[in-house]
């Protein structure tokens, strides 16, 4: 397939990279025209591959995709919302954002099919070329809007170091990871950790887990769904890794905070229940998005 990828950051550099592997002819859209025209992925630490791909600078150039996905982050989406509405309407939309509200923007473009991705790899763009797979976890795609007959081929071949699922319940799947980005990005942005610290180290792990207990409170029905093994897991899994929030606020970038953890503590408002520590977290983190901002 012709896969076109709105956004050239660690998720859309990863996607590219094992997309291409498969190979899918891959065009990259970027608003940099200093962006390198040879991208490279490092897996577990290893030498640098090529990602075979093509770079392009405007939405009109990918006007012949099968596929395009958007890759960038929730607060870039408005931006390029009238771009996104002039692309033909047949052509599938792929969105893989962090947190929940993109699910709204989503479902105001005219598209036929829309789709929604979950992302659980831990990968972080080491350079303006190289992105780092640091950590497998698993993609799930679901359809929020229409059909699309070729979805299966995004599954072949399997790759053991990419899977891939589908799912019927995608808004689920986006939910629980919402919960997992709650339960990981506040306290190693606030720390300044990566993800593994937070249950090797006895204090943060009490912390997550006083978070996750609350949670578990706030929304009953998950109590048999999500279980805190999955959240040591994923630390571990990724335990090199910097959570996205924490890399966006190294590098003096807006943190994806109300579209994650506001998203959450509204959910729970709604249902009448309190989220205290991570509501506490949120206000830490909001004090430091506005500085953030100021220096952007």
């Amino acid at each position: 397939m012709n896969i076109g990828i709105i956004g050239a950051g660690s998720i859309g550099m990863l996607f590219g990279a094992y997309l291409a592997e498969a190979k899918h002819s891959i065009t990259f859209l970027v608003r940099d025209s200093n962006t390198p025209n040879k991208l490279y992925i490092e897996k577990s630490n290893t030498v640098k591959q090529l990602i075979p791909s093509n770079l392009v600078f405007k939405m009109g150039e990918l006007n012949e995709m099968d596929l395009i996905i958007i890759a960038v982050k929730y607060h870039h989406l408005q931006s390029i919302k009238d771009e996104l509405d002039a692309l033909p309407k047949n052509i599938p939309l792929l969105f893989l954002q962090n947190g929940l509200l993109h699910l709204t923007f989503a479902t105001t473009l005219k598209h036929d099919t829309i789709m929604i991705g979950s992302v659980l790899h831990g990968a972080m763009k080491k350079d303006a070329h190289t992105v780092q797979h640091l950590g497998i976890g698993v993609t799930t795609i679901g359809i929020l809007k229409g059909e699309w007959e070729r979805i299966e081929e995004l599954l072949l071949p399997p790759n053991a170091h990419f899977p891939l699922e589908i799912s019927s319940q995608i808004e689920d799947v986006l939910f629980k990871k919402a919960m997992l980005n709650s339960l990981i990005n506040p306290l190693t942005t606030i720390a300044r950790v990566p993800n593994g610290e937070l249950v090797k180290n006895l204090a943060y792990k009490t912390i997550t887990k006083n978070i996750y207990d609350e949670m578990m409170e706030a929304f009953e029905e998950w109590k048999d769904r999500f279980s805190w093994e999955e959240v040591v897991t994923l630390c571990m899994n990724t335990q090199y890794n910097h959570s996205s929030m924490l890399k966006d606020y190294e590098n003096g970038r807006l943190m994806e905070l109300d579209t994650i953890v506001g998203a959450i503590i509204e959910e729970a408002r709604k249902r009448n229940k309190k989220l205290p520590i991570l509501h506490a977290f949120y206000l830490l983190l909001h004090e430091k998005n506005e500085v953030g901002e100021r220096h952007l």
